[in-house]
């Protein structure tokens, strides 16, 4: 079965008077005219809209937004012990920043911190299923500083090490796909072997959920020339880039060679960068329909989802809506030619 689903984060603000709520109730609590739980209200209402969103647009499988999260960076580096959070820095080359992380002490991890977000998704979403998602170890260890200068490899394993924690908790809390975000790889291809460890790390004792390893932010496809780079279930990838002039089904093949059958592909064929509103036909016929046809084994397992290129927290929420109908019906293309 052809699944459709956001890749991460969705627009916490819009243009309509009803989207604005966050963006009212943050400003209250900076001016003191509000509580901490009326914020945490104020989350919750605009995550059921990010959920709605996903749902009306005919999505199987759900993200909450990340609504709750300023930044991917911060975010997860505030729920581990070991870190302080410092100046904006901007996250790869988009328009919006991140608060750094450094690191100045051990990591480890004292209470779940993204169990509870998840379980308000996983109510309000009912009955489609929502992927927990978390910051990947390689990619928070990158985007910190390292005052004590014990080195990539050494943060990584231990931020890994303290995320097991959280993703083991997860699982106990009816995650059935815990989603870690690794855009750092894409950038930084050499950190392959550190990554490859810190996965092995970070997914040890799980039992029953799958795990997608989700690149973006570039083209991951050269590290598919060491399938042990990937211990998990799925591997995300942005194929608008890794596709470049149009080689999609140069891409698909490179997959299929380089991948076990049972392993999973999130194909990034909806452009979650871009304002422009690219066609169901387009994003079919150009990505979807060659790769599809690559990876397609007659009776084979292999589980495939179509998604965003990255999270659409970068576009106007009306933008956001559009291009989710537009992964939908690619959706819909894909199930009648590889039902």
């Amino acid at each position: 079965m052809i699944l459709a689903a956001l890749h991460s984060n969705y627009p916490r603000i819009g243009d309509r008077p009803e989207e604005q709520v966050l963006r009212r109730a943050i400003q209250g609590l900076d001016r003191g005219e509000i509580s901490p739980a009326e914020l945490a209200a104020a989350e919750d209402e605009m995550t059921r809209r990010a959920i709605a969103d996903q749902a009306a647009a005919g999505l199987d499988l759900i993200s909450d937004g990340q609504i709750r999260w300023h930044d991917a960076v911060s975010h997860v580096a505030r729920g581990l012990a070991g870190f302080r959070i410092e100046g904006l820095l901007r996250y790869f080359d988009t328009n919006t920043y991140y608060r750094q992380p450094a690191a100045i002490g051990p990591i480890g991890r004292e209470r779940p911190f993204l169990v509870d977000a998840y379980r308000f998704a996983a109510g309000a979403a009912a009955p489609l299923p929502v992927k927990a998602i978390v910051t990947g170890p390689l990619t928070l260890a990158r985007l910190s500083r390292d005052p004590l200068k014990r080195g990539l490899r050494d943060l990584t394993l231990q931020i890994a090490s303290a995320l097991n924690r959280e993703v083991l908790d997860l699982e106990a809390a009816g995650a059935g796909l815990i989603q870690i975000d690794e855009p750092a790889i894409a950038r930084h291809p050499g950190d392959a072997p550190i990554l490859r460890l810190a996965m092995r790390r970070l997914v040890t004792g799980l039992a029953t959920a799958r795990v997608l390893l989700a690149t973006s932010f570039g083209d991951a496809t050269p590290l598919l020339d060491d399938p042990a780079l990937f211990p998990g279930d799925l591997i995300g990838l942005d194929v608008r880039q890794a596709a470049g002039n149009g080689d999609a089904g140069g891409v698909g093949t490179r997959l299929a060679g380089a991948l076990p059958a049972e392993t999973g592909v999130a194909l990034g064929i909806v452009d979650g960068r871009n304002t422009r509103l690219e066609s169901a036909d387009e994003a079919y016929e150009r990505l979807a329909r060659p790769i599809l046809q690559a990876l397609s084994i007659p009776g084979g397992k292999r589980p495939l989802h179509l998604t965003t290129t990255h999270g659409l927290e970068f576009l106007p929420r009306d933008v956001a809506r559009a291009k989710l109908s537009v992964l939908a019906a690619v959706r819909d293309r894909a199930r009648q030619e590889f039902p």
